[in-house]
């Protein structure tokens, strides 16, 4: 049994992204939305499901000793450059379980989906997302402001860029 892999999401997980992303400590730090609705966890779902069958979202759970605990996903954004956004559940914090989990799903972009490039983006004031990125091979690009509209509007973000 590995101590981190990651399988795609099933419904069967729905109680348990309910239940974490619905904690105040994950919504600060993603774009879920908080409180989170009541539904929450079954619109994402429905969501993701329509995106991978268009082959542009790539969603899955991460598993701790076979225990659910967060999600992550591959997204193919313009020019073939792949993204990976991801959580991982407050009990699970500070073991390596997204640092593990960033890498199977790169693995994963790289072999089955081709891409060779990716960028994703975190919050300045969460430098364990950085961390997770950094340790994966990401460099960082540059610090931006996110812009008006989206739910932390104003606050400073880093780019980061891998390219195999």
């Amino acid at each position: 049994m590995k101590k981190v892999s990651i399988r795609f999401i099933e419904e069967s997980d729905l109680p348990l992204v309910q239940e974490y992303v619905s904690k105040k400590q994950v919504a600060d730090t993603t774009n879920v939305p908080f409180p989170y609705p009541a539904n929450g966890a079954l619109q994402w779902f429905e969501f993701v499901e329509k995106e991978k069958e268009q082959g542009n979202h790539h969603p899955f759970a991460i598993l701790y000793y076979e225990k659910f605990a967060g999600s992550i996903s591959v997204r193919i954004e313009k020019n073939e450059i792949g993204a990976i956004d991801y959580w991982v559940a407050p009990p699970f914090w500070n073991k390596g379980v997204g640092t593990r989990a960033a890498q199977e799903a790169i693995n994963y972009a790289v072999k089955e989906l081709g891409l060779k490039t990716f960028e994703t983006c975190c919050l300045k004031e969460n430098p364990g997302s950085g961390r997770v990125l950094e340790k994966n091979g990401f460099r960082f690009v540059k610090e931006f402001e996110i812009g008006s509209g989206d739910k932390h509007e104003g606050k400073k973000a880093n780019l980061y860029r891998l390219e195999m």
